[in-house]
């Protein structure tokens, strides 16, 4: 069994001195495990962030198999001296690897995510960043409803978030309910620029339903860390 196509590293983990686990998200095999081996030479670009030319092979499908690696490009080497960009793309690669289920193909996911990879050195990171994790909930079946009131079906004045069905309400039906929904930051809605207020808002609500809805389970580090910075 063997298959082929590139794909962008999202964890790494030792196995011995000479091999890795090597965690993989790719457009047409979706999130993959495989054992490569190391050497002084490969572990410099052996890392997340990286985007490689790949090839699995295995004697059974069943198997964990190997992996035969080309660097084609880093994502993580042009933002190592940007603290936000980097904490945004190792808090995305560990959704990743902790949500996806292995061997599933999300090929709209990883145009959104490597779009979020490319948007890493530019203003619109964090923007980029959310984008990512709303498709990540969509594309797992829990996306969120943002675009008119559950109650009335207005389209106008939407200010919060039902934590319970996921969809959107106005002022007028939140208000009763102030303290109980989670913020709706209009700029998830628009193209226009999020103020940090606003950004903090969107990570505290797509946050709760990556942790109760989603993983059901606390948040990776890399992503709590990035709610901190804000």
């Amino acid at each position: 069994m063997e298959w082929k196509d590139e794909g962008i590293i999202l964890h790494t983990h030792a196995l011995g001195e000479n091999k890795s686990i090597l965690s993989l998200f790719t457009p047409t095999q979706g999130r993959w495990m495989g054992v490569v081996r190391t050497s002084a030479k490969t572990k410099p670009w052996l890392q997340c962030g990286a985007k490689v030319d790949a090839r699995w092979h295995a004697r059974l499908e069943a198997q964990m198999g190997s992996w035969t690696l080309e660097p084609l490009s880093s994502y993580t080497t042009p933002i190592l001296d940007a603290p936000g960009p980097l904490m945004a793309f190792l808090s995305a690669a560990a959704l990743c690897h902790k949500a996806l289920p292995e061997r599933h193909a999300y090929s709209r996911l990883y145009e959104h995510f490597e779009n979020f990879c490319k948007a890493l050195p530019s203003l619109h990171w964090m923007q980029a960043y959310l984008l990512f994790e709303l498709t990540l909930l969509e594309e797992l079946g829990y996306g969120l409803d943002l675009q008119q009131c559950a109650v009335t079906g207005v389209t106008k004045d939407l200010v919060a978030v039902s934590p319970k069905t996921g969809r959107a309400v106005c002022a007028e039906v939140a208000k009763p309910y102030e303290g109980r929904l989670l913020p709706l930051p209009s700029f998830l809605r628009t193209d226009n620029p999020p103020s940090p207020q606003e950004v903090r808002e969107a990570l505290i609500l797509t946050g709760f339903f990556l942790e109760h809805h989603l993983l059901g389970r606390t948040l990776p580090a890399p992503r709590l860390r990035l709610s901190d910075t804000f």
